[in-house]
C-alpha cells in the first residue's frame, strides 16, 4: 500500500486520464463532458482499488 496519500490521488488521476485517451479512441464522437465523467469513474475504481 502507498503510504503517501498525494501520490495515490496523483497515481489515480494520470491512470483516469490515460482511460480517457483510450475512451476518446473508442468513442471518437463522445464529448468532453462524456470523457471527463468516465475520468472521475476511473478515479474513483483506481482510489478504491488502491484502499484510499
Amino acid at each position: 500500500m502507498i503510504e503517501d496519500k498525494n501520490k495515490v490521488v496523483e497515481i489515480a488521476v494520470i491512470a483516469g486520464a490515460a482511460h480517457a485517451l483510450e475512451y476518446k479512441k473508442k468513442n471518437p464522437r463522445a464529448s468532453d463532458e462524456e470523457a471527463i465523467q468516465h475520468v472521475n469513474k476511473e478515479c474513483k475504481n483506481i482510489l478504491r482499488r488502491l484502499d484510499y
